[in-house]
């Protein structure tokens, strides 16, 4: 149940998601350095890193969940479900690898969106290693975007990944992005925002069908930032307006509540992550030249405590 958009400003974007999670976790900010073994494909050979990479992981364990690298290529990964979105055995002649280390390879292998979609045909996801073991590779579904502000989504779809463009600059969860466009321009004269009420009719609700919709508005309607800095404090605000509150929506299959854990931003141009928790309303910066030895993996903790600053005169 996670939200992600981005925001152009005159010569690059930001773009970056809230992560809404359904069980306890702890996250972190990593620094991921140049050929760093990232995990094994499925046949077993070492997968590395190419390029420098900042992102977000889950108990401070490689596999990123969003990102951006020192080429400027953002990207996150949200849930989606469907039936039969990947293979159970591995191709020989593609790359073989899980759901759960592709976002992670592609983020820190692939200088730009137009590289990242030329490789597509020569990714494969499987659920079975080649020993015909199960691995665990998630329904997963991705965005990306880099500084020339070119935006897609890609998918899985009968053992292959399928990338659309995304002029609307938005990614939800399931159904699929072709269904999400389709239910938008039901809804919505997408050419013709301003006669649009949506003081009464946008939708309220927080499933992803609704949350598109209401992101791609307050996106579109936005003022057009000049800058960086304007870019992120619009995300922000935007953002302020898809999170999820804890205890609003009760998860059945489990006995906790799903609620937003953190919001982030990846400035393209700037090569720049930013980062604020549910419980603190300080946002946290971390850029590839803030990172000391960039030779060596390291991992960064936000403070989570409630932090409010005095005023001056």
């Amino acid at each position: 149940m996670c939200t992600g958009i981005k925001i152009d400003y005159e010569d690059s974007c930001v773009m970056g998601r809230t992560m809404d999670y359904e069980v306890p976790l702890k996250y972190n900010v990593l620094y991921l350095p140049r050929n760093y073994k990232i995990c094994n494909d499925l046949i077993g050979k070492p997968l590395y890193s190419k390029y420098k990479t900042l992102g977000i992981c889950f108990e401070n364990l490689d596999p990123l969940k969003d990102g951006i690298n020192e080429h400027g290529l953002v990207g996150i990964i949200n849930a989606f479900s469907g039936f039969n979105l990947y293979g159970n055995q591995v191709k020989s002649e593609k790359l073989n690898i899980s759901s759960l280390d592709y976002f992670t390879y592609a983020i820190t292998n692939y200088r730009s969106v137009e590289e990242l979609i030329e490789d597509l045909p020569n990714i494969y996801i499987s659920t079975k290693d080649n020993r015909g073991e199960n691995v665990l590779s998630p329904d997963f579904h991705f965005m990306f975007a880099d500084s020339t502000k070119r935006c897609v989504v890609i998918e899985p779809k009968k053992g292959k990944l399928i990338y659309y463009e995304n002029p609307y600059d938005v990614m939800t969860n399931s159904p699929g992005f072709k269904s999400h466009v389709r239910r938008l321009n039901q809804l919505l004269d997408v050419d013709n925002l301003e006669d649009f009420n949506s003081a009464k009719n946008l939708p309220g609700g927080y499933d992803p069908v609704s949350r598109f919709i209401k992101a791609f508005y307050l996106t579109k309607m936005n003022i057009k930032p000049n800058n960086s800095k304007e870019a992120l404090s619009y995300f922000y605000n935007i953002m302020a307006a898809m999170t999820m509150p804890n205890g609003f929506v009760r998860n059945k299959k489990y006995n906790y509540t799903t609620y937003t854990r953190y919001i982030c931003a990846y400035d393209s141009k700037e090569r720049l992550l930013t980062v604020k928790s549910h419980t603190n309303p300080t946002v946290y910066e971390l850029g590839f030249e803030d990172i000391e030895d960039e030779n060596k993996r390291q991992a960064f903790f936000l403070d989570t405590d409630f932090v409010a600053e005095k005023l001056r005169y």
